[in-house]
């Protein structure tokens, strides 16, 4: 279909059906929406849900340029990607990108992080300084005279950038070509244009900006951007993971699939708690550990990932431990109260209730929740003066473990510093042994940091392990 955006004509297609993620996918330079083949759209579209493909400019039955004399640069491109997920009624896409199509998710990831889920690029590079070039039987390809017609040059060139160590797949190389020069208004401006548009400055800078959660996925045999350029990308974009393609060159073969797909649909899933993990990765990458929390539950809001930690019941460690317990004429606190669910269980007993997290998003819910409770939005490492030593029970769990070993020690005794003399503190959190590394988050506590709450006059009272878990109570 022809879509008029950004003031020019864009084909477009889609797979699948929408409702659930939203992938749009970005072709290399001169490549039409042919590249993606209807398999691979379909199959991705299975594992996602809604999978967009397109002509970019000058390609395809999309808007054309006079030879040499291209109207655009990447950032028109860029704008072009967005406008069109504002014309399918698209909030926010998981972008994938190969070559310059991954150059274009860059730049929408830079300026339009609002609109990216995440972004997945391929076989592209940071464009920082002192990368190596092209390999040398690139260079022999490139400085050799084209031999034969429009498509046996284009056979030959996608020879060039595939890999050399296992057999080319010629014929569906040719499948794609004579598509694309069937359906293309201009062949000669599809191939060349996009190389003479002019140049813009270059974002390497700007790349530690991007806030979506990356996969760089590289070819270990890529001729155009050897794979120094990929490990390169994964380093500057904060938390970005590298994949690495074997026998893979600059290109996108069948082969290769099931593992991008793979990592496209992981980056697009609706598990909160995988989702959490990247988005907590990246968080700590640039040092601002506490940042991941309100952005998961931001797309759990919009329904990009199921609620985290949408409990509806409290923690069944505190009803046993509060059963029979009167609060009234006692002040409570609940440390990372999320949605409030622990917090509206103090007050109901009684407690005059404060509770607080650091997602400003996750308070929002919880003050609708749970009317009852003095909710806040507020930092465990910038604690209000008036909390500190003030409150008769206050209750932590499975908060501290969310945050990185760097800052443990920092946490527990921040969460001690709110128990009142002769005050009760209550942990529960996720347990293992001493001298075992996990992976995080969460980062369960060994006994050495469950007793790291005990600091500053707070006096552990018990220490019980329930099977995976820690239950302690400390006094001050």
């Amino acid at each position: 279909m022809i879509i008029h955006v950004n003031g020019v004509e864009i084909e477009a297609d889609t797979f699948g059906e929408p409702g659930r993620a939203t992938v749009l996918l970005l072709a290399g330079a001169g490549s039409s929406k042919d590249f993606w083949r209807p398999e691979f759209c379909r199959r991705l579209a299975e594992q996602t849900g809604l999978v967009i493909r397109y002509d970019m400019r000058d390609t395809g039955q999309s808007v054309s340029y006079p030879v040499g004399e291209p109207g655009y640069t990447l950032l028109d491109l860029a704008e072009d990607a967005v406008a069109l997920l504002d014309h399918f009624g698209v909030a926010r896409a998981h972008l994938v990108g190969i070559s310059m199509g991954g150059a274009v998710a860059q730049l929408i990831g830079i300026d339009h992080g609002d609109r990216v889920a995440s972004l997945t690029l391929i076989a592209t590079s940071s464009g920082a300084e002192g990368l190596p070039g092209p390999t040398e039987r690139m260079r022999a390809y490139s400085a050799a005279k084209p031999v034969g017609d429009l498509i046996e040059q284009q056979v030959a060139a996608w020879r060039a950038f595939a890999a050399h160590s296992v057999e080319f797949d010629e014929a569906a190389a040719r499948e794609v070509i004579a598509e694309e020069h069937a359906r293309t208004r201009n062949i000669e401006a599809a191939n060349s244009n996009v190389h003479a548009t002019e140049r813009i400055d270059s974002w390497f800078d700007r790349l530690s900006q991007i806030t979506a959660p990356t996969t760089v996925i590289h070819g270990d045999e890529d001729p155009l951007f050897p794979i120094e350029h990929g490990r390169s990308l994964a380093a500057v974009i904060p938390g970005a993971e590298l994949v690495t393609l074997p026998q893979v060159g600059h290109e996108l073969p069948a082969r290769a699939w099931d593992t991008v797909i793979g990592v496209i649909a992981q980056q697009a899933t609706t598990d909160w708690d995988h989702r959490a993990s990247r988005l907590a990765a990246q968080a700590i990458a640039v040092g601002r550990p506490t940042e991941w929390f309100d952005r998961i539950y931001v797309e759990g809001v919009r329904g990009d990932v199921a609620m985290p930690w949408n409990r509806q019941k409290p923690s069944l460690a505190l009803e046993e431990r509060l059963q029979g317990v009167s609060g009234q004429g006692k002040r409570g606190l609940v440390v990372g109260c999320g949605l409030g669910v622990d917090a509206g269980f103090l007050a109901g007993l009684g407690f005059d209730t404060t509770a607080f997290d650091v997602s400003e998003t996750a308070i929002e819910v919880a003050r609708e929740r749970h009317p009852g409770v003095d909710f806040h939005v507020a930092d465990l490492f910038r604690l209000p003066e008036q909390w500190l030593w003030a409150f008769d029970f206050v209750v932590e769990i499975f908060t501290v473990q969310a945050l990185p070993e760097s800052v443990r020690a920092e946490a527990s005794a921040a969460v001690s510093s709110l128990v009142a003399p002769e005050g009760t503190l209550f942990v529960v959190a996720s347990a293992r042994e001493e001298g075992t590394i996990p992976d995080g988050p969460p980062w369960p506590l060994t006994r050495s940091q469950v007793d790291g709450f005990a600091v500053k006059g707070v006096t552990a009272v018990s220490v019980e392990r329930r099977d995976d878990r820690w239950v302690a109570e400390f006094t001050r």
